[in-house]
């Protein structure tokens, strides 16, 4: 009988499902830290495979217990990025199929993933402070993208692709290709769109009644 105790005191840990479950345990087992770190990596990895599991729990409990912020760093990106490629290929297929989004709810049912954890990542997007992997995997995609865009340029002889590379490789700024004539000039007075969109209606009108005339007349 004083056998089964230890083994259940041991493995207590493995039942610890909330922050605050996690830090009383703790405070009462803290030479347990180890062997519960070394839990909650595995469950946080069935997690995802296991619909009775909350990873985002976990996760967080994950991060209580790792005291390193550089590890905690990595634990955050690599979870978004995770969850990003989970909730994105979801939807993409769900789109191609149904021709509509699909619901918070659809997400998660299909996904095994928590409803938290689909809020969150829908709800902070690429705000999120975590993506820096998926910022990286979008930034070596657009880089690709450049070069293919180059390559249809030389090789189908295509001035529009070449010139659209050279913007978008940032070399030439896009205003200064945009902006020509992009104005009414009457003597030294300029007048740019923004510059009319910021007029009363009744100016507008004015103007324009102006213009045609004048183009009537030629």
């Amino acid at each position: 009988m004083k056998q089964n105790k230890t083994l259940q005191k041991l493995t207590d840990y493995e039942n610890l499902n909330s922050v605050s479950e996690l830090k009383k345990y703790l405070e009462l087992n803290p030479k347990n830290k180890y062997d519960v770190d070394k839990s909650l990596r595995k469950r946080v990895e069935q997690a995802y495979n296991d619909t009775e599991s909350d990873e985002f729990d976990l996760i967080e409990m994950l991060l209580y217990i790792t005291e390193d912020e550089d590890i905690k760093t990595d634990i955050r990106n690599t979870t978004y990025e995770t969850n990003h490629s989970i909730i994105t290929s979801y939807i993409h297929n769900f789109i191609l199929e149904n021709r509509h989004f699909p619901s918070l709810g659809n997400i998660g049912k299909n996904t095994n993933l928590s409803r938290q954890t689909i809020y969150n990542h829908l709800n902070n997007g690429f705000l999120d402070t975590n993506n820096k992997l998926v910022k990286g995997q979008i930034e070596i995609m657009s880089t690709n993208a450049l070069q293919k865009l180059y390559l249809i340029g030389v090789q189908d002889n295509n001035p529009t692709a070449l010139k659209h590379f050279i913007q978008l490789s940032g070399l030439v700024s896009n205003n200064k290709t945009m902006q020509v004539n992009n104005y009414i000039q009457i003597n030294n007075l300029k007048l740019s769109n923004e510059d009319i969109r910021k007029l009363p209606q009744e100016d507008v009108l004015q103007i324009e009644k102006i213009v045609s005339k004048t183009l009537l007349i030629k």
